[in-house]
């Protein structure tokens, strides 16, 4: 088993328990719909978060080449799994640990930790793309350096305010925006 591969079984056990969350707490909105209402930018942000975490494990792909594995480059590739579980975990605490009564509640009372730690998925693949060296980070161009800065502010944005009509747009946003750049990534491959 090459290093890459080794490393990459336990960076995806973390991104699969991240998975694993949302879906489970899918599961449970719909099982618990009736006595508590479902909250649709929540929701919304329970697929973006999975489709962020499938997205953050197809990008560490990128890290297969490296010749050179060291402590620091596993805990690094670590990072950004670690987090988006914790993220998971706040929009869907388990059973056990808060019983949610209101996900509109829910939501807002952990928006403020939620996008601090979603912005800072964004922060730390500005930092890991730095570190696949200078010339592929500048070979990725405007669209990228543009994306994460956006992304960086929004989540900042929606750390500070508990504005509905706001975190309706960011979540609806962003949603369109990866949808797009998966297409345009699907299409370019064909």
């Amino acid at each position: 088993m090459d290093p890459f591969s080794y490393i990459c079984i336990l960076t995806s056990i973390v991104a699969g328990l991240a998975v694993t969350r949302l879906v489970s707490g899918f599961g449970q909105l719909l099982q618990t719909r009736a006595r508590t209402p479902t909250y649709w930018v929540h929701t919304l942000w329970m697929v973006n978060v999975l489709l962020t975490i499938v997205i953050t494990w197809w990008v560490q792909y990128r890290w297969r080449n490296a010749s050179h594995w060291t402590l620091f480059l596993f805990l690094w590739l670590l990072v950004a799994p670690l987090i988006l579980y914790l993220v998971a975990a706040l929009l869907f605490p388990t059973s056990d640990d808060v019983v949610v009564t209101n996900w509109r509640q829910h939501y807002y009372a952990n928006s403020r930790k939620i996008f601090l730690l979603f912005g800072l998925t964004f922060a730390i693949d500005l930092i890991d793309t730095s570190l696949k060296g200078f010339t592929y980070f500048w070979s990725l161009g405007p669209l990228y350096y543009g994306s994460m800065s956006l992304h960086i502010t929004l989540c900042v944005i929606g750390a500070i305010t508990i504005s509905p009509l706001y975190h309706g747009f960011f979540a609806v946003f962003y949603l369109i925006y990866n949808l797009g750049m998966l297409g345009n990534n699907l299409l370019r491959l064909m």
